[in-house]
C-alpha cells in the first residue's frame, strides 16, 4: 500500500509538472505575437528571475522565520534523531534550525540534500514526543530526498513569475493608454497600450489562476508523499499519525502570506470547504491521516 502511494504521487506530480511546461512555453507563443524579441526578453528575464530565487530561498526563509541555527549542543535530542533518520535514509545531515514560533510547526528548504536544511517551531518542539517529533522529521527529510523542495521553491518561483509579468505589464499598458499627451503621439501610446494589455490581462486573468492551481495540486500531492516517505524513513507511521491528530485537535493554524513558506509548512491552515480543497497547498489533516492508517494496515 506504501510504494502505490508513492508510485501513484510521482505520477500525479509529473503531470502537473507538464502541464506547467505547457503554461510556459504558452505565455511565451503569446509574447511571441508581439515580436520574438519580447518573448526572448520575457524567457531571459524569467530564467534569472527563478535562478535568483533558487538560490537564495533558504536563505530568505531562515530570515523570515527568525530561525537560529543549532548544533548538538543546543538541541540534543533533535540532532540525534535528526542524524539516525539521515543514516537510515542515506542523507547527508542538513543544517538544522529552531524558530522562536510558538505555533507547532516544520519545513525543509535548499536545492538538494546536500545544501538542505531543516527548521522546527519551538511550538513544535514543545507539544510532540519523542516519537511523534521522529514522524515529523521524517516527512521534512522525506521532502529532501524526494527533492520535493527543488520542486516547490522552482514552480513557486515560475507562479510568482507570471504575477508579476502580469501585473507589470497591465501598470504599464494602463499608463500609456491613459497618457494625456495629444496628437498622433497619444495614438501611438493609445495602440501601444492597448497591445501590452493585451498581454498582460490573460496573464493575470487566466495564466496566474492556472499556475496557482497547479502549485496547490503539485504541494498536495507532495505532501502526501512525504507522509508516505515518513513511514519509510521510521519503519512505523504510528508517530506521525499521533502528530497529526494531535495537530487535528488545535484550532487551525494561521496562513502564511507568502506562497513559498506556507507551502512548506508542515502544518498548514486547513481548507474549510469542499471547493476550498483546490485552493490548499496541504490535503486536510484528515485524509492525510487516514492514508497513513491504510499503509499501517
Amino acid at each position: 500500500m506504501l510504494f502505490t502511494q508513492i508510485a501513484q504521487n510521482k505520477r500525479n506530480t509529473r503531470w502537473v509538472l507538464v502541464g506547467y511546461g505547457l503554461l510556459l512555453i504558452a505565455i511565451t507563443i503569446l509574447f511571441a505575437q508581439v515580436s520574438w524579441q519580447v518573448a526572448l526578453g520575457f524567457a531571459l528575464f524569467g530564467l534569472g528571475y527563478v535562478w535568483y530565487f533558487y538560490y537564495h530561498a533558504t536563505r530568505y526563509l531562515m530570515r523570515v522565520t527568525n530561525a537560529q541555527a543549532v548544533s548538538r549542543v543546543d538541541a540534543p535530542v533533535l540532532y540525534e534523531l535528526v542524524e539516525e533518520l539521515c543514516l537510515a535514509g542515506g542523507l547527508p545531515m542538513p543544517a538544522l534550525y529552531v524558530t522562536p514560533d510558538e505555533e507547532p510547526n516544520a519545513f525543509a528548504t535548499g536545492r538538494d540534500p546536500e545544501h538542505a536544511s531543516l527548521a522546527v517551531t519551538a511550538g513544535l518542539l514543545a507539544m510532540m514526543d519523542q516519537e511523534e517529533l521522529r514522524g515529523v522529521l521524517g516527512h521534512e527529510l522525506a521532502h529532501i530526498r524526494n527533492y520535493d523542495i527543488r520542486v516547490t521553491t522552482l514552480t513557486a518561483a515560475l507562479v510568482q513569475l507570471v504575477l508579476l509579468t502580469g501585473v507589470t505589464l497591465v501598470a504599464f499598458g494602463w499608463g500609456l493608454f491613459a497618457s494625456r499627451v495629444g496628437g498622433w503621439l497619444k495614438l501611438v501610446l493609445v495602440i501601444f497600450g492597448v497591445a501590452v494589455l493585451g498581454l498582460g490581462l490573460p496573464l493575470l486573468v487566466l495564466g496566474f489562476p492556472l499556475a496557482k492551481l497547479m502549485f496547490f495540486a503539485l504541494s498536495r500531492q507532495r505532501e502526501y508523499l512525504a507522509d508516505a516517505g515518513s513511514a519509510d524513513l521510521t519503519r512505523d507511521p504510528r508517530g506521525l499519525i499521533s502528530a497529526l491528530q494531535k495537530l487535528a485537535a488545535l484550532p487551525a493554524p494561521g496562513e502564511a502570506t507568502n506562497l513559498v513558506v506556507n507551502s512548506l509548512a508542515f502544518n498548514a491552515a486547513p481548507p474549510q470547504r469542499w471547493w476550498a480543497n483546490l485552493l490548499a497547498d496541504h490535503p486536510a489533516l484528515e485524509k492525510r491521516i487516514t492514508r497513513l492508517q491504510a499503509s499501517a494496515q
